[in-house]
């Protein structure tokens, strides 16, 4: 991967975390969840091309990284990165001191990762059945997974992580307006460790559901 395409995952990545967690410092963003935006150019990223990208925003102070045995780390965002993110939204056409500008990611001119749709743009009318589409969807993920928490099959600690998991998708399920990128990492996170842990025959109720 050559610097260029290193700088533009770069800003992917801060970007999409930026996006997940609300621009909150104290929300976890779990990496397993990246997803380059759509009209990437080139090859997709490889857990130790991410693996780059942590390290290098970790020493840069734009996000804190909590490292463990084996895998990608959940990560943070620092107070100096929310600063440069905020300055990528603000003007997506121009460089930040770390970043590529934010219409150079997208496929969709002018515009940047997971920005909603403006009022009166084709397709604005159907953003509230959308919404509740998407709300009984996640709700039925949340019924489903935790039926296959009591699988005989399913181990005690990626029990306890998924109950913790699901009880934090009930609570954002709960108001006005959740969260959905939250949401959506969580509950793929939730869903990879149910399938392994209990078998994709057992798991295959939760799988059907077309969410996340």
């Amino acid at each position: 991967m050559d610097i260029n395409a290193k700088r533009k995952l770069r800003t992917a990545f801060m970007n999409w975390l930026f996006e997940t967690t609300g621009g909150s410092q104290d929300e976890l963003g779990r990496p397993a969840g990246f997803k380059v935006p759509d009209g990437w150019a080139g090859e997709p990223p490889t857990e130790a091309d991410i693996r780059d990208v942590v390290r290098y925003l970790e020493g840069e102070y734009l996000i804190k990284a909590h490292w463990t045995m084996g895998g990608l780390p959940s990560v943070q965002l620092t107070h100096e990165g929310i600063r440069e993110m905020e300055q990528a939204h603000s003007a997506p056409t121009e460089r930040t001191e770390h970043f590529v500008p934010l219409v150079n990611i997208t496929n969709i001119q002018g515009s940047v990762i997971g920005s909603q749709l403006q009022q009166g743009s084709p397709g604005s009318s159907q953003t509230g059945h959308f919404e509740i589409n998407q709300r009984e969807s996640a709700e039925a993920f949340v019924a489903a997974a935790r039926k296959l928490l009591v699988h005989e099959a399913m181990d005690q600690d990626t029990r306890s992580e998924a109950e913790a998991d699901l009880a934090m998708m009930s609570h954002e399920l709960e108001k006005p307006a959740p969260r959905w990128p939250i949401l959506k990492t969580i509950g793929a996170t939730v869903r990879d460790s149910l399938a392994k842990a209990a078998g994709t025959a057992a798991a295959v109720e939760l799988l059907q559901i077309p969410w996340p």
